[in-house]
């Protein structure tokens, strides 16, 4: 029966062609990766990936003769014959051509209803409503992936969609819903844009600078702007502004402490490399701002990791790749855009050290720039944030907030930013270069330049249309985000709730973030995971048992943080860290004997010596000096030197690269990344293989020995030479205090990270994009197909061991005018695998993904353009590549090499 098609909403959807409810309009949260066991693609990303699973049979009641037809048709060696899906979540398209017999049942979510079209020869397209579990198939797609635009009382999300069909084909597919995906994201902001400016002429002056400038407050909040303070404007609500990225910080109120969740780090989610683990790590953070009050998150941290020894590596979502940054930060940003609060990226731009950051200098080329340092910001552009943050450095010699060409020419002319620009807390200098440069908001503010506009206006220093323009911004960015619309689910308020807004669904999130982002560098004669049934376990160091820090002295009071999170404004204060030794302790029951000594004496007569050491001396305003491990040599050293047998396994809690002295000493090993208040918990679930490690290295481990920097020449024991990092002051030097004025040479150009190794031909102690499980992988049956200008790049992932665990295939491409950089991430999936089974991957690479920034140009070119061979390479990290194919694909018709 067919629905009517009136504007109220209804639960029936009809066959065919027919008259169907009202659905969302086209929305932002498109997502950047799929739950790791579905098929989809990668919509956020330049490259697309598709994930296939093959289901258990114990899994579906569904006939799997067809999935039995689409894998013989993949053996016969056709990418073509995979049958992959796309999903679309919150996106509700028009229906398909021809209606599947038998649709209409219900399935619990998006992934069940698409396995259903996936597993049917017959079905190309899935409307799934989410209230009712209705799951509708259709024979084949909406011609140009339309978007329904009716109108509709359904809560926002309520429909998703999915398409499918095989690799090769759908490639037109992915490209017409990339463009689809960004047409509706700009139609937002024009619409943001034009309901601006109506409001925007009714306001009197004193209106326009309210919005221009925080203000002193006893809210408790970061900062608090309050569009009303003008005495005007009385249907905007107040900018509840708070750090941070890594959970809400009430570092204002140290009452308040543990009223909010100490989530892991932002680069332990980079080290997931898991889009849907940052999706639901922000979902989860989002909650918590909304218990608070605040609609204005100051985060996510998009640093490009340049120097690893940087005080601030912990907050980066980058890692050292922009490419990984770009995929992790979309769902982020979607997910807290969603919920009407502003994602606020920061910091803009080339904030890549702490030791002088506010006064240093940064000198960069236009291709490093372009490709490496802007690209997670322009992903995050491209997903909706609503604001960014510049930053405190000069960059060609200009302060970041009053920098014409990174406000004007790079953030808005080449990203394509459309929301507001604030300064970082005490970044402004001078309020006409700042606000004809392209500043919108100075924060705190009260006392900032700021306060000068209404007077320098009236002298003609600043125009009246440089102010309309400013406070255009803000409210574009405020009718972008919802906030005039009641899109923030619940009340802004003028001070932080006293609630307590952590939930265990919460501390959930924050555990399973941390398995999902540490990283096994070790496990010999599978040490892990422990028996532990009989044995007598020791646990070593005196950070297993504790967390508590004594703080250097050159550490800012307020800035502290524990052995498990780094310092600054970043940090969250928590009252329930979970110890690695009372989670190992609430876990374990079959033990001997569990003891714990903060030197090696505990392990005299042990059969298992667990040692937790901390690199936690890390902390925004100053970088590490070295990449320590702090304790960990000697107390590893000290076991070793005990008589009797005994395995030993190592915890390293870093906040970046650390060098690895002692792993030839150590029977196995697992990195975490700062993972926050419930680092106990995920560990004994690790130890015991209650859960398996399942990151990824965000970061390269430099070589034993190394050094954040050195003299002529780099490369023997250090990356940087001192012109690079941390730079030189100007002549004469004695009138300086060492680390002012410095200028930072990155004349590195594009070689960051594991770039630079490749480049250097320096071997890593362990390289980017490296991590081990406790099952192993087997990646196999490889194809590499021309698809229009795009390539599909199709392999086979089989779990050959004993666990089930996490895979992480990676995609590497190169071509000659990459040089000097010899290959560049552009892909990956993470897929969860059961013990015995297999899944299917196939990448789509973009134009975007084989071209470089040409200097003398100043635009982009792809190889294609220039008639250059592309390789394309699969592996397990930067340094292990298991297959590799090169091809020549042209811009119209295009064949295989």
């Amino acid at each position: 029966m067919a629905a009517s098609a009136c504007s109220t909403y209804s639960k029936v959807l009809p066959e065919g062609h027919a008259a169907e409810p009202p659905a969302p309009p086209p929305r932002r949260h498109w997502r950047s990766a799929v739950v790791a066991v579905s098929a989809a693609l990668a919509l956020g990303g330049t490259a697309g990936v598709w994930a296939g699973r093959v289901p258990h049979l114990a899994e579906t009641t569904q006939d799997v003769s067809p999935i039995m037809e689409v894998l013989a048709a993949h053996k016969a060696g056709s990418a073509a014959a995979v049958k992959v899906c796309l999903e679309m979540p919150g996106v509700r398209l028009d229906n398909g051509i021809g209606a599947v017999k038998g649709s209409g049942e219900v399935t619990r979510t998006l992934q069940a209803c698409t396995d259903l079209c996936r597993m049917r020869m017959d079905c190309g397209q899935v409307v799934f409503a989410a209230d009712f579990g209705g799951c509708f198939l259709f024979q084949e797609a909406v011609e140009g992936l339309k978007v329904w635009t009716g109108n509709s009382t359904a809560p926002p999300g309520t429909y998703s969609s999915a398409v499918c069909g095989s690799a090769v084909d759908m490639v037109q597919q992915f490209v017409d819903a990339k463009k689809q995906r960004s047409l509706a994201v700009q139609a937002e902001w024009s619409k943001a844009e034009q309901r601006a400016q109506v409001l925007l002429k009714t306001l009197q002056p004193q209106d326009k600078f309210a919005l221009l400038h925080g203000v002193d407050s006893e809210s408790g909040f970061a900062g608090f702007l309050n569009p009303s303070s003008g005495g005007g404007n009385p249907s905007a609500k107040p900018l509840a502004m708070n750090d941070g990225p890594q959970g809400f910080n009430v570092y204002t109120d140290p009452g308040l402490a543990g009223t909010s969740t100490q989530f892991p780090s932002l680069l332990t989610v980079a080290a997931s490399f898991s889009p849907e683990t940052s999706r639901r790590y922000a979902a989860a953070i989002v909650e918590e701002f909304v218990g608070k009050g605040s609609n204005v998150l100051l985060g996510p941290d998009l640093e490009v990791n340049r120097v690893a020894n940087t005080g601030r590596s912990f907050e980066s979502l980058s890692g050292e790749d922009p490419f990984l940054g770009a995929e992790l930060v979309r769902p982020f940003v979607r997910e807290v855009q969603g919920k009407g609060i502003i994602a606020t990226i920061k910091h803009w731009l080339d904030n890549n050290q702490e030791i002088g950051r506010m006064t240093m200098n940064v000198e960069v080329g236009d291709r490093a720039q372009h490709e490496i340092y802007m690209a997670p910001f322009k992903a995050a552009i491209d997903a909706g944030a609503g604001a960014v943050m510049c930053s405190y450095n000069k960059v060609y010699g200009t302060h970041s907030c009053e920098n014409p060409k990174l406000l004007k020419e790079l953030l808005r002319k080449d990203a394509g930013f459309r929301g507001f620009v604030m300064s970082d807390w005490g970044a402004t200098h001078d309020a006409v270069k700042a606000a004809t440069s392209g500043l919108d908001v100075e924060m705190p503010g009260s006392n900032g330049v700021f306060m000068q506009l209404p007077q320098l206006v009236g002298q003609g220093a600043v125009d009246q249309a440089t102010i309309d323009t400013m406070a255009g911004h803000v409210l574009t960015s405020m009718y972008f985000s919802g906030h005039f619309d009641g899109r923030f689910p619940g009340a802004v308020h003028s001070a932080v709730s006293r609630a307590d807004v952590t939930t265990e669904a919460h501390r959930d999130v924050a555990r399973q973030t941390i398995l999902d982002g540490a990283v096994l560098l070790k496990n010999e004669g599978a040490t892990l995971p422990l028996a532990t049934a009989g044995k007598k376990i020791a646990m070593i160091g005196k950070y297993c048992n504790t967390d508590q820090y004594a703080a250097p002295d050159h550490v800012t009071a307020g800035n502290i943080g524990t052995p498990f999170m780094g310092q600054g404004s970043g940090y969250v204060p928590s009252t329930r860290t979970v110890t690695p030794m009372q989670g190992l302790q609430d876990l374990v029951h079959d033990a001997a004997s569990i003891q714990w000594s903060a030197d090696a004496s505990a392990g005299q007569d042990a059969d298992v010596a667990i040692v937790c050491a901390s690199a936690c001396d890390v902390h925004e305003g100053w970088d590490r000096m070295n990449f320590d491990l702090p304790e960990a040599g000697a107390l590893v050293g000290a076991l070793r030197n005990q008589s009797g047998a005994k395995k030993i396994v190592l915890l390293a809690i870093t906040p970046g690269a650390v060098t690895t002295e002692w792993i030839s000493q150590v029977d196995a090993s697992i990195l975490l990344f700062m993972p926050g208040e419930q680092v106990g918990v995920a560990a004994a679930q690790m130890l015991t293989g209650a859960a398996n490690p399942g990151g990824r290295l965000p970061v390269t481990m430099p070589p034993n020995g190394w050094k954040p920097m050195g003299g002529w020449p780099a490369g023997t024991d250090h990356l940087f030479l001192s012109a690079q990092y941390p730079g030189i002051q100007p002549a004469p030097h004695e009138m300086y205090k060492w680390g002012d004025y410095l200028t930072a040479n990155f004349t590195e150009g594009v070689l960051v990270g594991y770039r630079w190794y490749d480049a250097k031909d320096v071997k890593p102690a362990f390289p980017f994009g490296f991590g081990l499980s406790y099952t192993e992988f087997e990646l196999k049956d490889f194809t590499a197909e021309c698809a229009q200008d795009q390539v599909a790049v199709s392999l086979w992932v089989a779990n050959v061991g004993d666990y089930e665990g996490d895979a992480v295939p990676q995609l590497y491409v190169s071509f000659p005018s990459l040089l000097p950089a010899k290959r560049q991430l552009k892909g990956f999936q993470k897929l969860r695998i059961p013990k015995g089974g297999k899944a299917n991957i196939v990448f789509i690479i973009g134009q975007e993904d084989m071209s470089y920034y040409d200097e003398e140009e100043g635009r982009w070119i792809s190889a294609t353009e220039k008639g250059e061979t592309v390789t394309v390479s699969i592996g397990k990290s930067s340094a292990d590549l298991v297959w590799s194919k090169a091809l020549s694909c042209g811009p119209a018709s295009l064949v295989t090499k």
